[in-house]
């Protein structure tokens, strides 16, 4: 989700069953979908972020990730009010001073008891630099370059305090060991920090690192750096291909992939019947005007798609933005067009496999799973709602347990247990 009015869905701040507006602004909505969250036993509320928004019209008349609060504040509070659930916030490299964000995140994990993943972007939006005072973002490439330093120089922070340095030994005054304690000296190209940093180890010294990159050097990065992956891929076929593709990046890297969980986006929508399910999905699409697809479009390829004819294909099209979401469709078919891609942005398709009851949903989970590969799905609301969420914990939680493919209760207690089998 992100702290906003809808997500990644176009006009999502809709209700489909009854137009009311719903509080996504207010403490209380958050805290009812986190404990309906938890009771269902999901990982983590994954907050995504923007800093580009409302750069045109129509996202700011349709709500396309406009206007955005800052998801940290959030998971703060949310996770004195749920003990079990997981979080993960977005935080970029490209804006945030590497001393800061590793200190803040690092607060975080205390306060969370380890429940707290960074979702790392590079950033990809001309908008983002200008609200930070800067006329352009860096090539993309580079913005990774920058990003693996950045990685580096916050290694050498929450790694800067030995684990036996804090004895807090009362008789004696001395709180902690001087000799290890250390700075952190790290000299870069584009970063530099002295430390020693500030926060005393977390409880796994760092948090979990999320990237969701789908460039060439967006998946280089996250073979290098992520605990676990976010992706997005049209159908079985791209999936195999992406699991086959990053096991062998993370083998050079010297890991073991089946230790990096992958987590699929997908916007499952289910029902008492599949009738009923179909009608609320279709109506969910048909609300979205093209204008409102184009804009999302024209926010994450930072392109503005107003001066191009729709009706041509992209196949000439310079994406500067995220390259990884334009390359699932004209890697595809390059003679897509953009009233094509427009049509299922972010929004899925006429046949989508996810909607129908929780036996039909549950079945199609299973299917991609099995023949695509990857480990689980990374949900993204159809509708910003507390009803949707029901939906899901009182319908297709309970199939899925009873057929053993999701574990009940929480194993862990940190985000890291949740996701993998490691202690």
């Amino acid at each position: 989700m992100m702290f906003a009015p809808a997500s990644h869905m176009p006009l999502s701040w809709i209700h489909p069953r009854e137009k009311i507006i719903h509080r996504w602004f207010e403490s209380q909505y958050w805290e009812s979908i986190a404990n309906t969250l938890e009771r269902g036993g999901f990982d983590m509320l994954f907050l995504a972020d923007s800093l580009h928004g409302g750069n045109t019209p129509d996202q700011i008349k349709y709500a396309i990730q406009f206007p955005v609060h800052d998801p940290v504040a959030l998971v703060t509070y949310l996770s004195a009010t749920v003990k079990k659930i997981g979080f993960a916030v977005t935080m970029s490299t490209t804006f945030s001073p590497v001393f800061s964000l590793a200190r803040t995140l690092s607060t975080l994990d205390h306060l969370t008891h380890g429940r707290v993943g960074w979702n790392i972007v590079a950033s990809f939006g001309t908008g983002e630099a200008r609200n930070f005072g800067l006329d352009d973002l860096p090539a993309h490439d580079e913005r990774y370059d920058r990003a693996d330093e950045y990685l580096q120089a916050c290694y050498a922070l929450w790694n800067s305090w030995e684990d036996d340095a804090m004895v807090m030994d009362m008789e004696h005054k001395t709180f902690a060991d001087p000799s290890k304690v250390h700075r952190a000296d790290f000299v870069g190209r584009w970063y530099k920090t002295q430390g020693p940093f500030t926060v005393v180890p977390s409880p796994r010294r760092r948090p979990f690192l999320f990237q969701a990159g789908q460039s060439e050097r967006g998946k280089s990065f996250a073979a290098k750096h992520a605990d676990g992956i976010f992706s997005v891929a049209r159908g079985r076929t791209q999936m195999r291909a992406y699991c086959d593709d990053f096991a062998a990046r993370a083998e050079r890297n010297g890991r073991d992939p089946v230790s990096i969980p992958i987590l699929w986006a997908s916007a499952p929508l289910v029902a008492a019947s599949e009738a009923q399910a179909r009608e609320r999905y279709d109506e969910i699409r048909s609300r979205i005007p093209l204008e409102a697809s184009l804009a999302q479009m024209s926010a994450h390829w930072d392109v503005d798609l107003s001066n191009f004819d729709i009706d041509r294909s992209v196949s000439d099209l310079d994406v500067p933005g995220i390259k990884g979401l334009f390359e699932i469709y004209s890697k595809a078919d390059p003679t897509v067009t953009l009233r094509e891609i427009a049509k299922t942005y972010l929004s899925g398709g006429d046949r989508n496999p996810f909607v129908g009851t929780p036996v039909q949903v549950a079945d199609a989970m299973q299917s991609f799973l099995e023949e695509g590969g990857g480990n689980g799905f990374q949900i993204t609301p159809s509708y910003y709602a507390p009803e949707y969420f029901a939906d899901l914990v009182e319908l297709l939680v309970p199939e899925l347990k009873k057929r053993g493919v999701l574990r009940d209760p929480y194993s862990g207690t940190t985000l890291r247990e949740h996701l993998t089998s490691e202690a």
